[in-house]
């Protein structure tokens, strides 16, 4: 791939990634795109394939980062601890990079704006790209499992789907940060921190009381 090619993969890469996040997929059309990213209509076709093409890979070169900080995280977590003391790790391994990341620029702020949109939607392009994070949430849940053995594993799969919600939502339009819910002044990472950590001590009550349970 010569370096004009390069540079103009990731610039659409990046202007597909800013317009699905605040557009969605269906809307936002390939011209959108190259108009966006400055370079021919053509270069979707040339260089992905398709739009639909395209959607896989913006997921994917963001997808690959933050799970191989999940893993690298988790592997650190010490199994001599207490199983709540390991729990409250493992949450941190899995949920703490997006906070890393969502300081690294407006890039990677797009596509924690993007990803809550699969978690809404069933359309096939969605669920397609659902094989980038359910083997790393599957090791994730397993680990927590073992931890938990009284929890079935149907409540355990929905208290994580309600931790997802709760997190991504920190980072979408949907949360309002720096809007009337949050205090004025600071900065936006400051702001997501805060709505972090108070999503943190929200989720943590939330699984205590599930493992608290007979049920």
């Amino acid at each position: 791939m010569s370096q004009r090619q390069t540079n103009n993969r990731e610039a659409l890469l990046d202007a597909a990634e800013a317009l699905f996040s605040t557009q969605g997929f269906y809307l936002v059309t390939v011209r959108d795109i190259t108009r966006k990213a400055g370079v021919r209509v053509a270069e979707v076709n040339d260089l992905f394939g398709s739009k639909e093409k395209l959607f896989y890979e913006v997921i994917n070169r963001r997808a690959t980062v933050i799970n191989l900080m999940r893993c690298e995280r988790l592997s650190r977590v010490d199994t001599t601890q207490s199983r709540d003391e390991q729990f409250c790790h493992i949450m941190a391994a899995f949920y703490e990079p997006l906070l890393a990341v969502s300081s690294d620029g407006e890039g990677w702020r797009n596509y924690l704006r993007l990803v809550p949109q699969m978690m809404r939607q069933k359309a096939p392009i969605l669920v397609l790209v659902a094989d980038f994070y359910t083997p790393v949430s599957n090791l994730f849940l397993s680990r927590i499992g073992k931890l938990y053995s009284n929890v079935s594993t149907q409540r355990l799969e929905r208290f994580w789907h309600f931790a997802l919600v709760t997190y991504f939502s920190i980072f979408t339009d949907d949360f309002r940060v720096g809007g009337p819910l949050e205090p004025a002044g600071g900065t936006l990472t400051e702001h997501y921190d805060k709505a972090f950590r108070d999503a943190e001590s929200f989720v943590s009550a939330g699984f205590q009381s599930l493992f608290q349970s007979d049920n």
